[in-house]
């Protein structure tokens, strides 16, 4: 026999069980049911003071349905609101912390590594492309990701690893900042992996490539960056073997030109200054090509990353080969003169004139001197004599400190004047930390140390926090072995831009 159905019990009857549905629930016409029904009722509990109770209707806007670690982080430091402001199409089909972190990456980032952010920002333009290319994309966001978990950090932190307050927004953030960094590489693997080279995207690899070192400066600036800079290299290298094109004077047809070269010139940039401070490294060419300096009309201050002239770019290129045979070659007297006109030569580059050519390529009438060409001056002036105190170490402690004193007062000098130019102040980690291995004094070294804070104010990249430990260490051995110390090669090859 079935047992007996829930609606003869309900009715307190006695059910006849002899098959479905019971014979008493056909004569009364009703529903026979095995079990009790779910019963729907207004409110969120049948019984008890929340009986009846209803919440109101949750919105839809994109600030509500935010996770809430993304929810906190939309208020920015000085209490700008972050929008979600990206309307393209193939945004709708994105998670929600990808659409956000790429909005991110459109309003700080790309205003953060570019000296004067405006409507044809190159990095912002990658976004049209990284929208389709799965590489270029997972570096975006990765970016942006490991910016926003850097907020927590502090400066005067005793250990990189510490922050302010280990808050779970700060930990989500890392651990997308994580996700999407491996991400990004796998499907970076994946391209050069499964595709034939004459396929693959070159332009926008280089980009993630370019990317992913910057996301290398946000971590810590070491080592890491010189890994990817290593594998853009041997892409490029492939790339003109196989099309016998030179990559950024002839794109490969993925990217604007323009882009093309913006980014060639960021690489050639970061080889540069990244070989300046490390052991051993030989410069390559395939990205430090001299056709800027031959054509300075293409130096451009919407282009332009840190606002380092090109020229003398190239100068601290020369003086990082001198620098190398230095230290490999016993009979480096021979390269001495080489080294002291290049000096000359850089000592009378003319900042000047170099700002007047930028701050006119910005409106067709030649403009008169403005605050706007004085500060470009400003910081190509800083460059340049950070550029003669690094080339004058080439010649040997000695001859390095005849007027390496005045040289210092000097940038100093100017890169407390640029304090109040948060867009060119940023720019300003390379001369800063060469400013940095000069002073011998206190009230110097507590200068540095004031604007190296003022750059993690205005950036968040790790990188600057590693260029004040490095300081520190050497101040350290200054103080208390009393000679004066002042270190080029760094143990370990550090990114300090």
């Amino acid at each position: 026999m079935r047992e007996a159905c829930w609606t003869c019990r309900n009715r307190t009857i006695q059910c006849d069980q002899s098959c479905f549905p019971c014979l008493k629930c056909k004569k009364a016409g009703l529903e026979c049911r095995d079990k009790k029904p779910l019963r729907w009722v207004q409110g969120v509990a049948i019984r008890g003071r929340m009986r009846g109770y209803m919440y109101k209707e949750t919105p839809t806007n994109h600030d509500a349905i935010l996770p809430t670690y993304l929810r906190s982080k939309r208020v920015r430091r000085g209490g700008h609101q972050l929008q979600l402001t990206l309307q393209d199409p193939r945004m709708q089909n994105l998670d929600l912390s990808s659409r956000y972190y790429i909005d991110y990456y459109s309003q700080r980032i790309c205003r953060l590594y570019i000296l004067h952010d405006s409507d044809s920002n190159p990095f912002r333009g990658l976004l049209a492309y990284a929208l389709e290319d799965a590489p270029l994309r997972k570096s975006v966001i990765a970016l942006a990701a490991r910016h926003t978990a850097n907020t927590g950090y502090s400066f005067d932190q005793s250990d990189k690893n510490d922050v302010v307050v280990p808050t779970p927004q700060l930990t989500y953030a890392t651990l997308d900042a994580l996700r999407f960094k491996t991400q990004a590489i796998t499907a970076l693997r994946e391209r050069l992996t499964r595709q034939h080279l004459e396929f693959v995207k070159t332009d926008t690899t280089i980009a993630s490539i370019l990317l992913l070192i910057f996301l290398e400066l946000l971590e810590s600036g070491l080592d890491g960056w010189d890994v990817h800079l290593k594998g853009a290299r041997t892409l490029v290298r492939l790339y003109q073997s196989l099309r016998g094109k030179t990559y950024g004077n002839c794109g490969s047809g993925d990217m604007e030109q323009e882009i093309s070269t913006f980014i060639t010139r960021q690489f050639s940039l970061i080889e540069t200054l990244g070989a300046s401070l490390s052991h051993f490294n030989p410069i390559s060419e395939d990205f430090c090509s001299t056709s800027y300096i031959l054509n300075p009309g293409k130096e451009s201050i919407v282009r332009s990353f840190l606002g380092c002239p090109e020229f003398i770019l190239r100068s601290i290129q020369f003086f990082s080969s001198q620098r190398q045979l230095a230290a490999e070659s016993p009979h480096y007297t021979a390269h001495m003169q080489d080294t002291l006109a290049m000096l000359e030569v850089t000592g009378n580059f003319n900042s000047l004139e170099w700002a007047s050519r930028l701050q006119h390529q910005q409106s067709s009438p030649a403009s008169p001197y403005t605050a706007e060409m004085e500060n470009l001056y400003m910081l190509g002036e800083a460059y340049k004599i950070a550029a003669l105190l690094y080339g004058r170490q080439v010649l040997g402690p000695e001859l390095a400190t005849a007027e390496s004193n005045g040289l210092v007062l000097q940038l100093l000098g100017l890169i407390d004047a640029l304090k109040t130019q948060d867009s060119l102040f940023k720019c300003l980690l390379w001369p800063t930390f060469i400013a940095g291995l000069h002073c011998l004094e206190r009230d110097q070294q507590g200068l540095v140390h004031d604007c190296l804070k003022r750059i993690w104010e205005l950036t968040a990249c790790l990188n600057v926090i590693s260029a004040s430990n490095i300081l520190k260490d050497c101040w350290d051995r200054t103080r208390f072995s009393e000679t004066q110390f002042r270190c080029v090669g760094l143990d370990r090859r550090w990114l300090l831009i």
